[in-house]
């Protein structure tokens, strides 16, 4: 295991440094160890990536406080303890750039170059994304759903060439085809090369003096595509469908992007999920929790039959195996559906009811008030008839 330091010490500052200071020990010493200044020498190279490597840390607040946490770092960059993860060479180079207003050419890829493409290289073709708003009951079937969009296919008139019948594309003038140009700059260390994009092919190496007329040189035009989607079972919100090679076409014989149709599921009025599950809530009347019942309820494709124990008590939660939804990668797992129970009070009873739930109620002990004999008029009628 390789032996910590300590990146305070590397910079010469102290602990409580702000980040002014941080940054001012920074340019000093990169100015002092940067491979331009030193000819290249070895032992000075890797004291300046050491250098960038703590200011990489110190310089940033977040890092710079996991730092003081968890103590020293190994000098292969990695934390004693937890993790923070970053690339070293990708955050020198924007590093540099911030501080010195451009990336260093020639030492170990810290300017950010350009990546080089041989003229004429395949490109992959861009995937693309769709929505598909569907409800819990599709998803519950799996639904074919229908889709249109607009995508780069592969001119007709050239075949993806961009240049007229009867020309070609020739290698760009400005850059000899390789797609960059250098272009150098004075700098505090003397003169730097840096490499950039060709302003005149844009990075392709080559050109097309003879545009192809459908495509006007791009080798691909715009096209509309209405096919069918299948969404299996099961399939949840943020879920994506990838359909392969449903996305703009490639260049030059690169793979064609994908199609991702991204799930969107409509909130239900009755039923709620849970992975692969289902829930609900059905009111039962008191007969039926008292006493149990078998009764039928709806379900996302078919009805459902429950089973009430007698004796149940309102909220409790009962289980139908099978039914709720599949699993979207097996299609033999299913979920289940669970159903809250609400004993539900009758508000309007007839005099016969009222009567049996009050003899009901004298048998369990207890004394509720005994319901009218009657209405008003029948009051009326049994007094003056003496009834």
């Amino acid at each position: 295991m390789a032996e910590a330091t300590d990146y305070y010490e590397l910079l010469g500052i102290g602990r409580d440094a702000d980040q002014a200071e941080i940054k001012k020990a920074f340019r000093r010493l990169a100015r002092q160890y940067h491979p331009d200044k030193t000819g290249g020498d070895e032992a000075s190279t890797e004291k300046f990536k050491a250098i960038g490597q703590a200011y990489a840390v110190l310089g940033d607040p977040e890092k710079r406080a996991h730092y003081d946490r968890y103590g020293r770092v190994a000098e292969d960059g990695g934390f004693a303890a937890g993790d923070v993860n970053f690339d070293m060479f990708g955050d020198l180079g924007s590093i540099f750039q911030s501080i010195f207003g451009g990336g260093f050419g020639g030492f170990g890829g810290f300017g950010a170059q350009p990546q080089q493409r041989s003229p004429g290289s395949a490109q992959p073709g861009q995937s693309l994304v769709l929505e598909a708003v569907l409800t819990l009951e599709d998803v519950a079937r799996g639904t074919d759903h229908e889709v249109k969009y607009q995508r780069l296919a592969t001119c007709s008139g050239c075949f993806g060439t961009g240049a007229a019948a009867g020309s070609k594309r020739e290698r760009c003038s400005a850059c000899g085809g390789h797609g960059q140009v250098q272009q150098t700059h004075r700098t505090l260390f003397g003169y730097s090369t840096v490499l950039s994009v060709c302003p005149t092919c844009r990075g392709e190496g080559e050109m097309v003096r003879n545009p192809c007329d459908k495509c006007r040189g791009k080798g691909r035009v715009p096209e509309t595509v209405e096919t069918s989607v299948r969404l299996p079972a099961g399939v949840d919100d943020g879920m994506r469908v990838r359909v392969r090679g449903g996305g703009d076409r490639g260049v030059n014989g690169g793979p064609d992007g994908d199609l991702l149709v991204q799930v969107r599921v409509r909130p239900h009025e009755r039923f709620a999920r849970e992975g692969r599950d289902v829930l609900c809530e059905q009111p039962i009347s008191f007969a039926q929790a008292a006493l149990g019942d078998t009764l039928e309820v709806p379900g996302l494709t078919e009805p459902q039959a429950l089973t009430v124990p007698a004796g149940t008590q309102t909220g409790k939660t009962l289980r139908i195996a099978g039914a709720g939804l599949a699993d979207p990668r097996d299609q033999q797992l299913r979920g289940d559906m669970f159903v809250t129970v609400r004993v539900v009070t009758p508000t309007h009873l007839s005099a016969e009811e009222k009567e049996l739930l009050y003899r009901f109620a004298q048998l369990r002990g207890e004394h509720p008030g005994k319901p009218e004999e009657g209405g008003l008029f029948e009051k009326l009628l049994s007094k003056l008839t003496g009834r």
